[in-house]
C-alpha cells in the first residue's frame, strides 16, 4: 500500500520543491528516514479527509479489530479520546468517567466544560488498578443523564473490565460507551479482546509495532462516526507525518504473521510466571493481560522505586514504578534474551532483599468536589505549602506520570487523606507534577 507506492514514486526522482523542509537531503543523519518523509503531494491522499490509501488502510484495520470503521491517527490516542468526547457531548455536559481515566480524558472535560461524575476504582494489595466497583457504577449511570461513559480497559496495569456488563448498563440507559483501549492495540492476537462498546481508541505504537505515536478510534456505532471524524481533522494535525503512516501501513501488511510472534511471547512469559522466587513476587491473573509483567515488592525492604534503579544497573529499562510494584511491559518483538537476562537478573536481586512487612498506604480516593475543572482555570490561585493545602481547593492536577492519572483534580477539596497519599508517593521517590512540595489552590 503506501510503503509500496512511495518505494515507485522514489525511483521517479522527482524533486521536491514543497514541504517537508529536509528535502530528502543526505547531508543529515541517515539513521532518521529524511527520504521517506513526504507530504500530501498528488497521489498520496490527505487523512484528514482520505480519499484513497488511506481508506484502504482503515478499511483493512476495520476487519483486523472487527469493528465498522477505522480511523488513524499520527498523534496518539489522546486526540482521538478529544475528539469523541467533544462528539459526543454537544446536547449533554454529564459525563461519567473512570476516576483512573488518563489525564487527556480530564483535558477534554475542560475543554468542552463537562459535569463530571466518577466511577469508583478498585486496587489490590499492592495498590495496582484492577477493576471498577459495578454497584458505584450502576448506581452512577441510574442517578444522572449522561452523554457517555469512558473506562479503561484494559489499564496500565493490565487488568481488563468486563466490557459486556458495562455496555449492557450503558445501552439500559442510552448511554454511549468510550474504552481507553489504548493498552489493548494487541488485543485481536488474543482471547481477550472484547468489541462491546460503541467506540475504543487504541495505541499502536504500545503494544505493536507502528512508530510513537501511531493510534486510531475504532467505532462500531456508525450513528457517530461522521462527527468523530470531523473532530478528529481539528484535533489531528493537518500536517499528519508520513513516517508514521508508513510505520501503520506496514503494521497492517505484516499483522497475518504476528500471531506466531505472540505465539512465542506467550512462551517467553509462561516462563517467567512460572520462576519461583524467594521475596519478589511476578503477579498473575486470569483478568489480566500477561505481556504486563508487574512484579510486587509487597512485604519486602525494597519499594517497587528501588527495584527499578537495581534493574536499571542490571541494564534493564521499566516502564514505570509505584510503592510496591514494577510495571514492565513486553511485546511480541521482545526476545527470548531480553526474558533470559530479566529472569537472572531478578533472581539475583531476589538473593539480595529480605522478608519485611509493608503494608501499602496509599488508596486512589475520590475527593470531594466544589468546582467543575473548567470553572478553575480563570480563578485567582497561590501557592501552598501541602500542610497549608488542607481545607483549600485545588487549584491544578497532581498526578504521578506515568500513568498520569490524577491524585487530585482543579476544584476538589483537599484534605487530610489526601495530602497522606501525595507524601506517601514522594517517600517512594515517585515522580510527580509538584515543586518542593507546594500545591496550587484557588483564593
Amino acid at each position: 500500500m503506501l510503503n509500496k507506492k512511495l518505494d515507485l514514486y522514489l525511483k521517479e526522482n522527482y524533486y521536491p520543491f514543497h514541504m517537508p523542509g529536509s528535502k530528502r537531503t543526505n547531508v543529515l543523519r541517515n539513521d532518521l528516514p529524511y527520504e521517506r518523509d513526504l507530504t500530501e503531494i498528488d497521489g498520496f491522499d490527505n487523512l484528514n479527509d482520505p480519499k484513497d490509501i488511506f481508506v484502504i488502510m482503515e478499511n483493512r484495520l476495520s476487519k483486523i479489530y472487527d469493528v465498522n470503521k477505522t480511523i488513524i491517527s499520527t498523534n496518539g490516542s489522546t486526540s482521538g479520546l478529544l475528539s469523541v468526547i467533544r462528539a459526543l457531548t454537544y446536547d449533554n455536559q454529564n459525563i461519567l468517567i473512570e476516576r483512573s481515566s488518563h489525564k487527556a480524558v480530564y483535558n477534554a472535560c475542560e475543554l468542552n466544560k463537562l459535569d463530571v461524575s466518577y466511577i469508583d476504582i478498585i486496587t489490590n494489595e499492592i495498590s495496582a488498578i484492577v477493576d471498577i466497583n459495578y454497584d458505584d457504577f450502576e448506581k452512577k449511570i441510574s442517578s444522572k443523564n449522561f452523554s457517555c461513559v469512558v473506562i479503561t480497559s484494559p489499564s496500565y496495569e493490565g487488568y481488563i473490565l468486563d466490557l459486556d456488563k458495562i455496555y449492557k448498563l450503558c445501552q439500559k440507559h442510552s448511554t454511549k460507551l468510550v474504552v481507553d483501549m489504548a493498552h489493548g492495540s494487541h488485543f485481536p492476537l488474543t482471547d481477550c479482546y472484547n468489541i462491546s462498546f460503541d467506540v475504543a481508541i487504541t495505541s499502536f505504537h504500545k503494544n505493536l509495532s507502528a512508530l510513537t505515536p501511531a493510534a486510531a478510534v475504532l467505532v462500531n456505532d456508525l450513528d457517530i462516526y461522521d462527527e468523530v471524524k470531523r473532530n478528529m481533522a481539528i484535533f489531528q494535525t493537518s500536517s499528519p507525518s508520513y513516517v508514521i503512516l508508513q510505520s501503520i501501513d506496514e503494521m497492517i501488511e505484516k499483522f497475518s504473521t504476528f500471531n506466531k510472534l505472540y505465539e512465542n511471547l506467550m512462551n517467553n512469559l509462561l516462563y517467567l510466571y512460572s520462576q519461583d522466587f524467594k521475596n519478589l513476587q511476578v503477579i498473575d491473573n486470569k483478568f489480566k493481560d500477561k505481556s504486563k509483567i508487574l512484579i510486587s515488592t509487597n512485604n519486602t525492604n525494597i519499594s517497587g522505586s528501588k527495584l527499578a534503579s537495581i534493574l536499571k544497573e542490571e541494564k534493564i529499562e521499566i516502564e514505570m514504578a509505584y510503592p510496591n510494584y514494577a510495571l514492565l511491559i513486553s511485546t511480541i518483538f521482545d526476545r527470548k534474551e531480553g526474558f533470559d537476562r530479566l529472569i537472572k537478573a531478578l533472581y539475583k536481586i531476589d538473593n539480595d532483599i529480605s522478608r519485611m512487612y509493608n503494608k501499602s498506604s496509599f488508596t486512589f480516593k475520590i475527593p470531594n468536589k466544589s468546582l467543575e475543572i473548567y470553572e478553575c482555570i480563570n480563578l485567582n490561585k497561590n501557592i501552598y505549602t501541602l500542610e497549608d493545602s488542607i481545607g483549600k481547593i485545588c487549584g491544578d492536577f497532581i498526578y504521578a506520570y506515568p500513568p498520569g492519572i490524577p491524585i487530585l483534580v482543579p476544584g476538589e477539596l483537599i484534605d487530610e487523606d489526601i495530602i497522606k497519599n501525595i507524601k506517601f508517593l514522594l517517600a517512594n521517590n515517585i515522580n510527580m507534577n509538584i515543586i518542593d512540595e507546594n500545591i496550587s489552590c484557588i483564593n
